[in-house]
C-alpha cells in the first residue's frame, strides 16, 4: 500500500557494528534501528461504516430511568415490581425468648427510590410521582408503547408509556443533600401491593416512578418497599419490614433514529458501529525509512511495535448524551454477512476492558482523540499469509448494554474522520557469531 500521510521520525537507537557474512544484501537494511510513527488516512484503511442496533434490552441494565423534556425531547419511566408481603416477624419477648409473630398490621410506610448521583444530570430538586400499575407487562420486553412483546403475546399498552396509572404520591428528591427520594404512605397505601391477584377490580402488578419536573435525567439504581408495623404479641414494639422488589427496567421516549453519519457506541438496545479495515501490508514510504531501506518495503509483524485507531469524539444529541464513563471497546467480526446476529471475538485491546472515557469528552471536550490500542491483533492480522483480504472490526459497548446513553465519534465524511496510527520499528540484519 503506498502510504500518502505523513509520517514522523521517532526513535533511533544505536546498534552492533560487526558485519554479517550470511546477509544476502546488508545494505537493504539500516545499519541502526529506525523507528518510523505513520497515520494513516481513513481513505487508506478503512470502509463500508455500518451501524446495527437492537443489541439487549432495558431490564438488563438492572436499573432504571425517569426524566421529563431531558433534552428538550426524552421522556423516561421505572417500572417496579414487589414481591410478597411478610407474613410473619420475630420479636423478643420480655425474657428476651424469641417469639414468631403470624399477625401483622401494616400501619404505614414509604417506598424508597435510589439515584446514581454520577450517572444522573440534575441541577435542582426534582418532583417524583408514584404511580400504581395494573397492567400485566413482562419486564424482558416491555417498551413505551408494548407491555409485553414476547413470541404470541404482543400486548400493547392501554396508553403509551407504561398506562394508564392511578397516582398514589409524590415526592422530591434534591441532588444536593442524598441520593434517595421517600415516598411516604398511609395505611391505606401501603396495601396497595399486598394482594397482587386482586385488589378491587383490577390486579395492581407494580409501580411506575415518573419525573413531574422537566430538563433532569434520573438513574435510579433500585427501588424498595418499607412496611411499618406493631407486633401482636408485643403492641409496643414497632417493626420495619422490607418487602423484596422481584423487577425493575424503565421504558423510554422517543428512541433514537438510527445515525447518518459519524460513529455511535452504546445504548438501549445498544448500537454498534462496524467497518473494514484494510491492514497494510507493505511500505513505500514515509522518506525516512525509504531513506535507510528499500521501498516498497514488505511490513512483518515484528515491525509492529505500537498500532491503534483513533476516533474524534463527538457531542451527539443532548437527549442521550453520556452522564458517566463511557466503556468503548473494538472486536473483531467473523462473518459480515451474519450481521447483525454475526459472533464476535474477543476484545482487541490488551487489558480486556476496552477504553474509559470521561463524559465530559463527548461534552465541553468534544474533538478529543481518543487512541484504541490493536497492536496484537493487527500483528496476528499481518502474520496470515493466507488471508490478505480487509478484516471486520466492530466499536461496541464493553458491557452491553449499559446505560441510555451513547458514545457518538466523527465519521469517515468529516475532517476528525478515524484514522490507523502505526509505529514501525526496522532493525539491523541479524548478526550470527
Amino acid at each position: 500500500m503506498k502510504l500518502t500521510a505523513a509520517a514522523v521520525l521517532a526513535v533511533a537507537a544505536v546498534a552492533c557494528t560487526q558485519k554479517d557474512p550470511t546477509s544476502v544484501d546488508a545494505s537493504l537494511l539500516p545499519e541502526q534501528p529506525v523507528t518510523v510513527e505513520v497515520s494513516l488516512p481513513w481513505q487508506d484503511f478503512g470502509s463500508n461504516l455500518g451501524y446495527y442496533g437492537g443489541y439487549g434490552s432495558a431490564a438488563q441494565t438492572g436499573t432504571g430511568y425517569v426524566a421529563n423534556d431531558f433534552g428538550g425531547k426524552l421522556t423516561a419511566r421505572s417500572l417496579v415490581r414487589f414481591g410478597g408481603y411478610p407474613v410473619s416477624a420475630v420479636v423478643l419477648d420480655s425474657l428476651g425468648s424469641q417469639l414468631t409473630d403470624y399477625d401483622l398490621t401494616f400501619h404505614g410506610g414509604r417506598v424508597v427510590a435510589f439515584f446514581d448521583t454520577l450517572g444522573s444530570v440534575a441541577t435542582k430538586p426534582i418532583t417524583l410521582q408514584l404511580s400504581v400499575l395494573r397492567n400485566d407487562w413482562d419486564v424482558r420486553t416491555a417498551t413505551w408503547t408494548m407491555a409485553v412483546d414476547t413470541v404470541g403475546n404482543q400486548t400493547p399498552w392501554g396508553e403509551p408509556g407504561a398506562g394508564p396509572v392511578e397516582d398514589l404520591t409524590t415526592a422530591v428528591w434534591d441532588p444536593s443533600t442524598g441520593d434517595s427520594a421517600v415516598f411516604v404512605l398511609d395505611s391505606a397505601q401501603a396495601l396497595t401491593w399486598e394482594d397482587t391477584a386482586s385488589v378491587g377490580t383490577a390486579s395492581v402488578v407494580g409501580a411506575r416512578l415518573s419525573a413531574l419536573t422537566p430538563g433532569a435525567r434520573l438513574k435510579v439504581t433500585d427501588v424498595a418497599l418499607r412496611l411499618d408495623t406493631r407486633s401482636s404479641l408485643r403492641p409496643d414494639t414497632a417493626l420495619v419490614l422490607s418487602v423484596d422488589r422481584s423487577d425493575l427496567t424503565f421504558v423510554y421516549d422517543p428512541q433514537p433514529a438510527p445515525p447518518t453519519s459519524g460513529i455511535r457506541v452504546g445504548g438501549v438496545p445498544s448500537w454498534r458501529s462496524v467497518m473494514d479495515v484494510n491492514v497494510p501490508r507493505t511500505l513505500d514510504g514515509p522518506p525516512q525509512l525509504c531513506a535507510v531501506v528499500q521501498c516498497p518495503m514488505t511490513l512483518t509483524k515484528d515491525e509492529i511495535t505500537y498500532a491503534a485507531l483513533v476516533l474524534h469524539t463527538m457531542a451527539g444529541d443532548t437527549a442521550y448524551a453520556p452522564s458517566d464513563t463511557v466503556y468503548l471497546d473494538a472486536r473483531p467480526v467473523f462473518d459480515r454477512t451474519l450481521l447483525p446476529k454475526a459472533p464476535l471475538g474477543g476484545s482487541m485491546i490488551t487489558s480486556g476492558l476496552g477504553r474509559r472515557l470521561p463524559p465530559s469528552l463527548f461534552g465541553a471536550d468534544q474533538g478529543a482523540a481518543v487512541e484504541i490500542p490493536v497492536t496484537s491483533w493487527m500483528q496476528a492480522v499481518i502474520a496470515d499469509t493466507t488471508n490478505t483480504g480487509p478484516r471486520t472490526v466492530a466499536l461496541v459497548s464493553t458491557y452491553e448494554p449499559l446505560r441510555i446513553s451513547y458514545a457518538s465519534f466523527y465519521g469517515p465524511s468529516s475532517t476528525l474522520a478515524p484514522t490507523l496510527r502505526l509505529v514501525v520499528t526496522v532493525g539491523p540484519p541479524v548478526e550470527h557469531p
